[in-house]
C-alpha cells in the first residue's frame, strides 16, 4: 500500500500470493558449489513469474520508440543458469474449510494521507492455489542438489505472509496432496541439452471479504456501559456543577489533576459520568475519560505532552550542610504575557525531604537552585549564581514561603505553549445534561 498514490497491480490478491511465493523460492532455494577446500560457493537460484504474452507487440513498443530511449534495450534474451520460473495455473474454493461468517478482522485503510485502522465483519474464502514450476538446469549433478532440497523445503508446508486490502494474510505452500513425491519432480531433456527439472506447488490461502456495512474505526469500540439505577417518568438526570477547578486558572502539564463537581436535582440517579474537554470558543469535545463512577471526583493525569513547552530543569546546588534525601518537585511557568519568572511562577507538586546539619528539631535553611532553560532557537543557557534561592522549612520546602532570593530580571528565552480550555463533565447516559468550567490554561 503506498500513501498518496494508486497503482494498477494493488490489491490483487493472485498477485500478492505470487510475490509471496517468488520471495520463498528466491531466498530458499540455494546450494553449494565446491571449488576446492577453501573455496566454498553458495549460489542462489533466480527464479521468476512466467509472464506469457503478446511477444512482438512487446518488442515493437518498448525496443523501437524513441521516447523510451535512454537506454536502448538490447533485442534478444539472455538466460540465466540455473534459473527458475513459475506458472499460475488457477484455483479452487475449498468448501471443506470454510469458517464461521460470524468474526470481525482489523485491517488499515488510507484516509487523506494517512493509515487509520478498521474493523469489519469478514468473511474468508478458503482457496487451493497450483502453481507450475521449471528449473532450467546446466548438469546433472546440480539437478541433483537441487531435486533435494526441494523435498526438504516443500515436503512439509512453510507458511508466508502477505498484505492484501491492507491486512496481513497467511499463506502455506507445499507439495499437492494429489500427488506423491516421486511424481511430483520430473525431468526432461530438451533439444539444446539443458536439463529442466518440473514440480507443482500448491498454496492455501484466505481471500478476505469485508462487509461495507459493518465497517468502523477500530478506536471506537465500547470501553463501558452507562445506566440510569432507576428511571423517573419524566427522566429528569439531574444537575452537574464543576467546582474544581476554579474558571480562569493556570495549571503545568504532567501533574494530577482534581476535578470535583456537585450532581444535584437527580430524578433519575445515573452512576457513570464522562470527562472531556473544549478548546475555548469551540464546540468539539475531547474525550478524557469516559464512563467512570460518579463519585464526584476524577484525578486528570495531565500528560507531558499535553503542550510543546519545555520546563526549566532544576539544578539542586548540594552543600555540606543540605543533602536531598527525596528530590522535590517543582513545575516553573512564566507569566504567559511577558515570560518573566516571578514568585508566583512556582508550583510545588512535591516539597521534597532535605537533610539539614545542625539542630535537626529545626529542620530550616535555604538552598540555592539554577535553570536549565533553552531558547527559541533550542540553545541551552543558565541562570546566575544566586539568582534564585528556596526557604526549606521542618527539613521540606517552604510551601507558604518559598521564595528567599529572586532576581527580577530572570526571563524565560523560550516559547511559552498552552492550551486554553475548557473542562466537561456530562451525564454518560444523555451529554445535553453537564457541568462546566471555563478558561483553564493547562502549560
Amino acid at each position: 500500500m503506498a500513501l498518496f498514490q494508486k497503482y494498477n497491480n494493488e490489491n490483487i490478491h493472485s498477485r500478492a500470493v505470487i510475490a509471496g511465493l517468488l520471495n520463498i523460492l528466491n531466498n530458499h532455494i540455494e546450494y553449494e558449489q565446491v571449488w576446492s577446500n577453501e573455496e566454498i560457493e553458495s549460489v542462489k537460484v533466480p527464479w521468476f513469474y512466467n509472464q506469457s504474452g503478446d511477444e512482438r507487440f512487446m518488442q515493437d513498443f518498448y525496443t523501437f520508440y524513441g521516447w523510451c530511449l535512454p537506454p536502448r534495450p538490447v533485442d534478444g534474451n539472455f538466460d540465466r543458469i540455473p534459473r527458475g520460473a513459475i506458472t499460475y495455473t488457477g484455483s479452487q474454493i475449498n468448501a471443506q474449510r470454510i469458517t464461521s461468517r460470524f468474526v470481525q478482522g482489523r485491517f488499515l485503510k488510507e484516509i487523506d494521507g494517512k493509515l487509520q485502522s478498521y474493523i469489519s465483519m469478514l468473511y474468508s474464502i478458503p482457496l487451493s492455489m497450483t502453481y507450475d514450476c521449471e528449473m532450467w538446469i546446466d548438469n546433472h549433478l546440480t539437478a541433483l542438489k537441487l531435486e533435494q532440497l526441494i523435498r526438504e523445503l516443500f515436503y512439509k508446508t512453510i507458511t508466508f505472509y502477505v498484505y492484501y486490502k491492507g491486512m496481513r494474510l497467511g499463506c502455506q505452500v507445499g507439495f499437492p496432496e494429489s500427488y506423491t513425491l516421486t511424481k511430483n519432480i520430473q525431468y526432461s531433456f530438451e533439444s539444446d541439452n539443458k536439463i529442466k527439472l518440473n514440480f507443482q506447488l500448491e498454496v492455501e490461502a484466505y481471500q478476505p471479504v469485508f462487509d461495507k456495512t459493518t465497517e468502523t474505526l477500530a478506536e471506537k469500540n465500547i470501553k463501558a456501559f452507562a445506566y440510569r439505577l432507576y428511571d423517573a417518568p419524566n427522566k429528569y438526570d439531574g444537575d452537574i456543577s464543576v467546582i474544581s477547578p476554579l474558571e480562569n486558572v493556570i495549571i503545568p502539564k504532567g501533574i494530577p489533576l482534581s476535578i470535583e463537581w456537585l450532581y444535584s436535582r437527580e430524578e433519575a440517579v445515573i452512576n457513570k459520568v464522562d470527562i472531556s474537554y473544549t478548546y475555548f470558543n469551540q464546540n468539539t469535545r475531547y474525550s478524557i475519560d469516559k464512563a467512570q463512577p460518579n463519585h464526584e471526583m476524577y484525578i486528570w493525569n495531565i500528560p507531558d505532552n499535553f503542550t510543546e513547552y519545555k520546563q526549566p530543569e532544576i539544578i539542586w546546588e548540594e552543600t555540606d550542610n543540605i543533602t536531598i534525601i527525596r528530590q522535590p518537585s517543582i513545575k516553573i511557568i512564566p507569566d504567559l504575557n511577558t515570560k518573566q519568572i516571578t514568585s508566583s511562577s512556582f508550583y510545588v507538586i512535591d516539597g521534597g525531604y532535605f537533610y539539614v546539619a545542625g539542630d535537626p528539631s529545626s529542620g530550616d535553611a535555604s538552598i540555592g537552585i539554577t535553570l536549565e532553560m533553552r531558547d527559541t532557537n533550542n540553545n541551552v543557557m543558565y541562570t546566575e549564581n544566586d539568582a534564585l534561592i528556596l526557604n526549606i522549612k521542618f527539613n521540606k520546602l517552604n510551601e507558604l514561603n518559598l521564595i528567599n532570593t529572586l532576581d527580577p530580571s530572570l526571563y524565560f528565552p523560550g516559547n511559552i505553549d498552552y492550551k486554553y480550555i475548557n473542562i466537561y463533565v456530562s451525564n454518560s447516559v444523555n451529554a445535553d445534561h453537564f457541568g462546566i468550567t471555563h478558561g483553564i490554561k493547562i502549560v
